[in-house]
């Protein structure tokens, strides 16, 4: 079952990359990327709203706590890298063919995992390591 599913993932994904692909096409990367991550970060704004305003999520997987400002300064550091490997292969998604910039993005979550351990010091574990 779980060839099946990797197939439909893989499938997905590529669907994924080929619309991305329009989107970029006749648009600047900075903008669609803006919308794409500001589309996306909206599923979470109910799970923050609930988490802060009430008890409903406590509990539960979808409860987002309340952490200190240095939590915020790393997550906020975090995400630069993030975004900077987005920029990267939205750039090149946008101006090479798919076939180059599937293996390019391929490599962005690895390019994530070395900002954060250079940074960071984040060590994986062996789990982790197989699913990297």
């Amino acid at each position: 079952m779980w060839i099946g599913l990797a197939f439909m993932s893989a499938f997905l994904l590529g669907c994924y990359e080929v619309n991305k692909k329009i989107s970029l096409d006749g648009n600047a990367v900075i903008p669609v990327l803006f919308f794409n991550t500001l589309i996306s970060s909206l599923i979470f704004v109910p799970f923050i709203l609930l988490s802060f305003c009430t008890d409903v999520l406590d509990g539960t997987m979808l409860y987002v706590p309340r952490v200190s400002f240095e939590t915020h300064v790393a997550v906020f550091i975090k995400a630069v890298i993030v975004l900077s490997s987005w920029i990267f292969g939205y750039f090149a998604l946008k101006h090479l063919p798919l076939t180059i910039t599937g293996p390019i993005k391929a490599t962005q979550p690895v390019v994530t995992l070395v900002g954060a351990m250079l940074i960071f010091g984040e060590r994986l574990n062996l789990y982790q390591w197989v699913g990297v």
